[in-house]
């Protein structure tokens, strides 16, 4: 039986209401510490009154990941309306976190409600979206970009008038276009220099990985799965991975924010940021003139962040 339990995360011990979880005894076998149809008690937890390491089996991993999903959403819903948006900002790191633990078919989906959340309650309270960007991490990541990137794509979606099942669908295709780096050397993703050659074929490998984990989960609007593909492609054909010259509208708008979040971050630990404007005008505008970016698009984002600054 050991080779099918897995040990449970810590994290999410407090949402597992149908998954079991169980303790390992002295010799090595598991035994039954919480049925299904209960949870534990915050107290419990935060008192560390249960055994020190926990298991669940390898075959309820994603129902736990989803468990944990509705509750951190859950908090999320709470966090928007207390107002407080270094909580909102925590919670939803922490739901990518989770997430992407296990990023595949039956786990991903859950981040779908997430940035529902996020669309809804824009429409009550603008600088929910404003916060996300300008609350600032001490560690630059794939997460942190991703989540900079979503919130982004909502201003540029708000900015357009567009619905919110619109607005939902580029806030996810932004959300999870870099996901295929899940699988990508973490060596690689953390380097702090210019990749080699064989680095950098590596790298570009993450939309391909991306495009096939999305494709298999039950997305209902394929802009998802052909942004984590298409994001580096550019309309001249001198992008990657296809040199295509036909790309997916929404993955030419995630293109160009990604392009934009990773110049002006401050937290990159290859290089210092650039300031807004010069990125602006001197790269990505530069790139629009050549031809490799959508002057409409580009002038379209360039508006919505003047919005997002008043």
């Amino acid at each position: 039986m050991s080779t099918e339990m897995i040990q449970a995360r810590r994290s999410q011990l407090k949402f597992y209401r149908d998954v079991e979880l169980y303790r390992k005894v002295e010799d090595g076998d598991f035994v039954l510490y919480k049925k299904a149809g209960m949870t534990l008690q915050d107290m419990r937890i935060h008192e560390e009154m249960h055994p020190s390491e926990l298991y669940i089996k390898q075959g309820d991993k994603i129902r736990g990941i989803q468990e944990a999903q509705k509750g951190f959403n859950n908090i999320l819903k709470a966090d928007v309306k207390s107002g407080n948006p270094e909580k909102v900002k925590e919670t939803v790191v922490t739901i990518v976190e989770e997430t992407l633990t296990e990023p595949r078919a039956g786990s991903l989906e859950g981040v779908s409600d997430t940035v529902g959340i996020l669309v809804s309650d824009y429409s009550k309270n603008a600088d929910v979206v404003k916060n996300l960007i300008d609350l600032s991490y001490t560690d630059y990541s794939t997460i942190l970009h991703s989540i900079n990137v979503m919130a982004f794509a909502l201003g540029y979606a708000f900015f357009l008038n567009l619905s919110q099942a619109e607005a939902k669908v580029l806030g996810l295709s932004a959300l999870l276009h870099d996901v295929g780096k899940t699988k990508i050397n973490v060596d690689i993703l953390t380097a702090p220099r210019k990749l080699t050659d064989e680095e950098f074929r590596e790298m570009k490998n993450h939309t391909t990985v991306g495009y096939n984990i999305l494709r298999k989960c039950k997305f209902t609007d394929r802009d998802i799965s052909l942004s984590a593909l298409e994001h580096h492609e550019k309309l001249d054909g001198s992008g990657y991975p296809n040199n295509k010259t036909k790309i997916n509208q929404t993955a030419q708008i995630i293109g160009i924010i990604d392009c934009y979040e990773a110049l002006t971050n401050d937290d990159r630990p290859y290089r210092k940021s650039m300031e807004a404007f010069s990125t602006l005008n001197q790269i990505i505008g530069e790139d629009v003139k050549s031809g490799k970016f959508s002057k409409d698009i580009y002038s379209a984002f360039v508006r919505s962040l003047g919005k997002m600054q008043n």
